[in-house]
């Protein structure tokens, strides 16, 4: 059965491409990926994403300001989390769709 989705406002397709310029970068999905798992501190996502701190905290930047990510202050640690478990489920998607598989993909959750 094929679905069809219409956006139906263009600030529905701006916000749209908001978040896709978002997901244009390989380290920002990158996060996403490593918050997929649960919350972590930037220097965690800077040291397992192989980028400098300052680097990561602008790539965070992007991703909180497109409304993906959410950030808590515990002490002098910023720890960053996924805003919704859409967001999980839109990384998978492009994992999907990246690795050229066609058809249904499972969401499989930790908890």
């Amino acid at each position: 059965m094929d679905v069809m989705y219409s956006l139906t406002t263009d600030g529905q397709r701006a916000r749209s491409a908001e978040i896709a310029r978002a997901l244009a970068d390989p380290k920002r999905i990158c996060v996403l990926e490593q918050l997929a798992d649960g919350e972590r501190s930037v220097s965690d996502l800077s040291r397992d994403a192989g980028c400098a701190v300052p680097n990561m905290s602008q790539h965070l930047a992007v991703l909180r300001s497109a409304g993906l990510v959410m950030s808590r202050r515990t002490g002098s640690t910023v720890l960053y989390r996924l805003a919704d478990d859409r967001v999980r489920e839109l990384t998978l998607l492009l994992a999907s769709v990246a690795g050229g598989r066609t058809g249904s993909f499972t969401l499989s959750r930790k908890d």
